[in-house]
């Protein structure tokens, strides 16, 4: 028996080529600038582990801190308790 293959989509330099072509360098949670010291991360709103798929729709810019601390929570909730401006 063959071991599941993993989920088609982009590709996370796909993801990230194609936000610079669209100048979305922002995280999309706290809105900070991406650069050297801020890392661009490709996150899902709808997290793989709650059926999200790794699909366009479904994908958007995060910081390392916003995109860690979110892990697999669901993004309503975690906004709601993580950001004050909610």
């Amino acid at each position: 028996m063959r071991p599941p293959e993993p989920p088609r989509g982009p590709s996370h330099r796909d993801v990230l080529r194609r936000w610079e072509e669209l100048e979305w360098w922002t995280c999309t949670y706290c809105d900070r600038d991406f650069g050297p010291s801020v890392v661009a991360e490709v996150d899902h709103v709808r997290p793989l582990a709650h059926g999200g798929l790794h699909e366009w729709g479904n994908l958007v810019p995060a910081c390392r801190d916003c995109n860690r601390a979110k892990s697999d929570s669901d993004v309503v909730s975690w906004l709601a308790a993580h950001l004050r401006w909610l």
